[in-house]
């Protein structure tokens, strides 16, 4: 009991204090100082591949620029590249603002002279600046970003419609099409920071038609799904007028969200599975791995009928944190910190041994269980 205790203690002092700093989920206050050194340590990992891959394009682009004085355009084009593949290595880069005048008037001269230069207008949005908190000025700053990523999209879909979806996520020098996924995901991600889930899910799930393969979408696709399933939920259970009131306007068929006409079970069960598949797809060392974990883990959490899965996920989650890069910042999930201490209640009580086999109904004792000689850690009753 004085665990349990403990561990709500611990939860309630972490809300707090989330509360209390109120900060941008999009802001950096502490910049990692990225080297090519530094990341080459981390050579098996997939994730610290593709940081190693922004961050080159990105000095390469900055390189270029300086030894041209800021003419040569190439340079916008290579930093524009590095940005879509990770927007966060541009904190190993911090400009001057005489710097930042260059690059804006070197994007400004060839948008004038080539509409179609359309590196000149997502650097004008990535070069933008950031609120460090949330607030009124955060918001607009957030609508106005979200306003030029949908111009830019409609200005790529129409100089290259009909482009067939994009094999590779991470290869962006071959067609402006190619950076559909990204354009959209960033979109999603304001959608999901300004709690608009049914926006968010259609933008995540317009990456997804760009870019099947882009695995970071499926997870805040879900995460969407799951928000949306809950709200279904919670409406289930209070008294919801059939009819809107005669002063209040309808929303039109066009305005309507796909996902207004699901059931609460099609959200959830289609949450649950983007979730598993982006455990499937993605690196265990991926920034966001935990995070998907946590959100099956919160799921099974609320349906009490789920503990064994609560737990499974949960542990994922935690082992998940220990595999991520040295370089990322702490998970930081309010869910997370609400499950603390019921899992803290559940860890000290020892499960009844059964079979790995979840279709075997057999009673059986741990002395009867052999571990599963392929993956060497499930156990089953019989070979």
């Amino acid at each position: 009991m004085e665990v349990f205790t403990q561990s709500y203690s611990i939860m309630g002092e972490r809300l707090r204090q989330r509360a209390e700093a109120n900060k941008h989920p999009f802001a950096i206050t502490q910049p990692v100082a990225f080297s090519e050194e530094m990341l080459r340590q981390f050579d098996s990992s997939p994730t610290a591949k593709i940081y190693l891959q922004a961050y080159k394009l990105l000095k390469e682009g900055l390189e270029v620029l300086y030894k041209s004085n800021f003419t040569d355009a190439r340079g916008i084009s290579l930093i524009a590249h590095g940005y879509l593949t990770e927007s966060s290595i541009l904190q190993a880069f911090p400009l001057q603002k005489e710097w930042l005048l260059y690059i804006h008037k070197l994007c400004e001269d060839n948008v004038y002279n080539n509409p179609c230069f359309f590196e000149g207008l997502l650097l004008s949005i990535a070069l933008c600046g950031q609120e460090h908190k949330v607030s009124l000025e955060s918001s607009k700053s957030d609508g106005k970003r979200l306003m030029c990523l949908d111009n830019l999209i409609n200005l790529i879909q129409k100089a290259e419609p009909d482009s067939p979806p994009s094999r590779s996520p991470f290869e962006f020098d071959k067609t402006y099409s190619s950076w559909l996924h990204v354009l959209y995901y960033h979109m999603a991600a304001i959608y999901t920071i300004a709690e608009a889930p049914e926006k968010a899910a259609e933008a995540f799930e317009s990456s997804l038609k760009c870019c099947p393969s882009y695995y970071d979408a499926k997870r805040g696709l879900g995460y969407n799904l799951m928000k949306l399933y809950r709200s279904k939920t919670v409406e289930s259970h209070q008294d919801i007028p059939a009819e809107l009131p005669s002063n209040k306007p309808r929303p039109s068929n066009r305005e309507m969200s796909k996902y207004a006409s699901w059931t609460a079970e099609k959200l959830r069960d289609a949450a649950v599975k983007v979730l598993q598949e982006y455990l499937v797809e993605a690196p265990q060392c991926d920034k966001n791995y935990p995070n998907a974990c946590y959100n099956l883990a919160w799921d099974a959490f609320l349906n009490t009928n789920m503990m064994s899965e609560f737990r499974k996920y949960y542990e994922l989650g935690q082992d998940a944190e220990e595999k991520r890069l040295p370089f990322f910042n702490p998970v930081d999930l309010p869910m997370k910190d609400m499950m603390y201490p019921a899992y803290q209640l559940f860890a000290n009580v020892k499960q009844p041994a059964c079979c790995g086999n979840k279709s075997c109904i057999k009673k059986v004792k741990e002395s009867d269980l052999k571990f599963c000689g392929r993956c060497g850690k499930q156990k089953y009753c019989s070979k």
